[in-house]
């Protein structure tokens, strides 16, 4: 279980903030600044999260999100992962030492080894998520984001060498990226061996540069379409490569849809991607198997995505392949993200796929 505390805004540079952040509107959390509402946003979350104690799988991972949370002077981090450690324990009545695992945001050119190294050994610090965003020192210049694909280097191997995980961030459509930026950011961000990484496509929020910037024609954000198909492939890189990608897309809130002024938003961005990357696995094993019974074998968490809306993506396996039949079987035994296509010389029942054509 992870317990997510969206410390908003704190650390980031408000002289020169990223072209495209405004985190209050991003996380659907308002910005917190003095000591009491910084203390009472992470009592309130853990007292929601911590409701029934008893009840829960320990270890838990609390995740301090929305912030640059190394950018805070390190005597202030340790208070804060004292408070944190205190109010666990308050709540639960379980030592923080094996039952509680600390992440923590920050951007690549404030990783401080000596500091995190002592953050992991006194506060169970186990990962550190690393906004990557590109690869690209010229997409990172344009989008004000103040480091360079070195400083991603050097942060991840000061990381891996303390013994800390790290989880990568990529963001699609920036600023002067293109399909080929986005395809070698996977690559050099694979190089690097995370354990996780996050992907979403970049929204135009209000009271942003990036609003500016749009508004003039200085920058054109991808039509959803385009975003989905860049992140697909983006996704199968990942994939491919065995690294585990733990969202897709932001979480959907009132906060965050009141205030998108353009991009490729939709409340299931990841249905469409895992949708669409689902359809091309199902269509390279389809290719030499029309006019037959099928049975696709798929995880029952991904049976939504190879469905599709309204079941479109299974129509169009039916029509385009011309199947005799098409049955969906949920497998346990299937990881996410991953199928099997098998003949089956019985046709499924016709009430059966009258209803999944419906």
């Amino acid at each position: 279980m992870i317990i997510p505390i969206f410390l908003t805004g704190l650390g980031c540079s408000k002289e020169q903030p990223c072209v495209f952040c405004n985190q209050e509107f991003a996380t659907s959390k308002t910005a917190v600044s003095t000591d009491e509402e910084i203390k009472n946003r992470i009592l309130s979350t853990l007292t929601e999260y911590l409701v029934e104690p008893q009840s829960l799988e320990y270890p838990i991972d609390i995740a301090f999100y929305g912030s640059t949370f190394t950018s805070l002077q390190f005597a202030y981090q340790k208070e804060l992962l004292k408070y944190t450690q205190e109010t666990f324990e308050t709540l639960t009545q379980k030592s923080y030492k094996t039952h509680l695992k600390i992440r923590i945001s920050t951007r690549p050119d404030q990783v401080r080894r000596e500091e995190l190294l002592d953050l992991k050994i006194r506060f169970n610090l186990e990962i550190v998520e690393l906004g990557v965003q590109s690869m690209s020192d010229n997409v990172l210049l344009i989008s004000r984001r103040g480091h360079t694909r070195k400083d991603v280097k050097r942060a991840v191997k000061d990381l891996r060498e303390i013994g800390i995980q790290v989880s990568c961030h990529q963001m699609i459509g920036l600023p002067g990226s293109s399909i080929d930026n986005e395809v070698e950011t996977a690559k050099d961000i694979i190089k690097l061996k995370p354990k996780y990484v996050r992907i979403h496509p970049t929204l135009v929020l209000r009271e942003t540069v990036l609003e500016e910037m749009y508004r003039s024609g200085e920058y054109k954000p991808h039509p959803l379409i385009e975003a989905v198909d860049i992140t697909e492939k983006v996704l199968r890189i990942y994939r491919e490569a065995g690294i585990k990608v733990t969202r897709i897309g932001l979480h959907p809130s009132e906060l965050l849809m009141d205030n998108i002024v353009a991009g490729p938003w939709h409340p299931a961005f990841r249905e469409l991607v895992e949708g669409k990357y689902l359809l091309n696995e199902a269509s390279k094993q389809l290719k030499d198997k029309k006019g037959t019974h099928i049975n696709i074998r798929i995880s029952p968490q991904d049976e939504t995505y190879i469905r599709g809306e309204k079941n479109s993506n299974y129509k169009w396996l039916i029509d385009t392949f011309e199947l005799s039949s098409l049955d969906i079987i949920k497998d346990t035994s299937l990881e996410r993200g991953f199928l099997s296509v098998e003949k089956t010389k019985k046709p499924a029942l016709q009430s059966t796929q009258e209803e999944l054509r419906a």
